[in-house]
């Protein structure tokens, strides 16, 4: 990725109400892949006018402190830290990102409601991934500054409702009055647009990024994903937690025992 010079930082001509949230030139969200997306991939994508997100899913709390200082060092622009509401010590994350001055924390699987107003009165922008209607409006009234509605196409945990991002988008945006970032199967400027033609006013992008020199995620599955082609992955996991992946021998140990499980 290439940074943007300096001197043409903000004067690229676009600007909505996402940019305008992140102080961003381009509305393009990293998401926050938890071992793929650490503080390289993170300043690559903010020095390029996008938002970079460090993915904590992952991390204890000393690798997470490690990894915004790194990302502060690496980058004088905004990034954030995506939170996911179901792992353990997340509460520990949240003390981390406060006492290291994150500005941007986008949250995911669990309640808008536990941490959104602690992070506001904090002075800190607020982001909830939802995928569907109804948690969008849960957000809006937990006091989120915007909604990532993320499409059944989505690689990593998916929501159970099985949407699709063309049949998500304009239900939220008709949902919600605070901003809409689609994602969900968006890899390149026509999907973007296709996004953006719905009412979305961002976009969230996972394994196009997954997949870049500067994601944490190890080379052969890098290949792999570049090599997919449609109808080469599946969600698994329905009943405990939707996560889609590659068709390949751990994917088929996966499907026997959940196969054996429902016997």
């Amino acid at each position: 990725m290439t940074a943007l010079s300096s001197s043409f930082r903000g004067t690229v001509g676009f600007s909505n109400r996402i940019t305008k949230l992140f102080g961003i030139d381009y509305p393009i969200i990293q998401a926050g892949m938890i071992w793929a997306s650490g503080w390289k991939l993170a300043s690559a994508v903010s020095n390029a006018g996008g938002l970079g997100i460090i993915g904590s899913g992952s991390m204890y709390p000393d690798v997470l402190r490690e990894h915004i200082r790194k990302c502060k060092a690496a980058t004088i622009l905004p990034f954030g830290v995506n939170v996911p509401l179901l792992y353990p010590a997340f509460d520990k994350h949240i003390d981390i990102i406060i006492e290291e001055g994150v500005k941007i924390v986008f949250t995911s699987a669990g309640n808008p409601k536990t941490w959104t107003s602690v992070l506001k009165e904090k002075g800190i922008t607020v982001v909830h991934v939802i995928s569907s209607s109804k948690f969008a409006k849960k957000s809006e009234e937990a006091g989120c500054d915007a909604v990532v509605a993320e499409g059944f196409e989505a690689g990593g945990h998916n929501g159970r409702e099985e949407t699709t991002t063309m049949v998500l988008i304009p239900a939220v945006v008709e949902a919600v009055k605070i901003p809409v970032i689609a994602a969900g199967g968006i890899a390149n400027g026509r999907q973007m647009l296709a996004a953006m033609v719905m009412g979305a006013e961002g976009v969230q992008l996972g394994s196009r990024f997954v997949a870049s020199e500067e994601a944490s995620s190890h080379i052969n599955f890098k290949n792999e994903v570049i090599n997919s082609k449609e109808g080469d992955t599946k969600l698994a996991m329905k009943e405990l937690t939707p996560v889609r992946l590659l068709k390949n021998d751990f994917f088929k140990e996966v499907d026997e025992a959940e196969k054996e499980e429902q016997r």
